[in-house]
């Protein structure tokens, strides 16, 4: 799996206009399949979460847990190496498990 965002990076002495081009291509190429496994980890999570909502229905157990979530955002922002600001995670994390539980109440 792809790390979502690089330690450090030093910007190569690209000399010629074609190492240029294909050095763009390369971080393009990168992005593609970073969007990719974005793509499946987010519905990964959306499966996981859809069965953990089945299991709390047939228990009787209330879907929506603000506690939890609030763990799940703080988690989030004290493991973010960065670039990323923490806050701006957070926001990102809030958005996703926000659409996610609308398709958990379709269950």
């Amino acid at each position: 799996m792809l790390s979502l965002v690089a330690d450090s990076y030093t910007i190569p002495d690209l000399k010629t206009d074609s190492e240029l081009d294909a050095h763009i291509l390369t971080l393009r190429d990168q992005l593609d399949e970073v969007d990719r496994e974005m793509v499946r980890a987010l519905n990964q999570r959306a499966r996981l979460v859809q069965e953990l909502a089945s299991i709390k229905r047939e228990a009787g157990e209330q879907l929506y847990d603000p506690k939890r979530e609030e763990e799940i955002l703080q988690r989030v922002a004290e493991e973010n190496p960065g670039p990323i600001y923490d806050s701006t995670m957070r926001e990102i994390f809030e958005i996703v498990m926000h659409h996610i539980r609308d398709i958990e109440s379709e269950i």
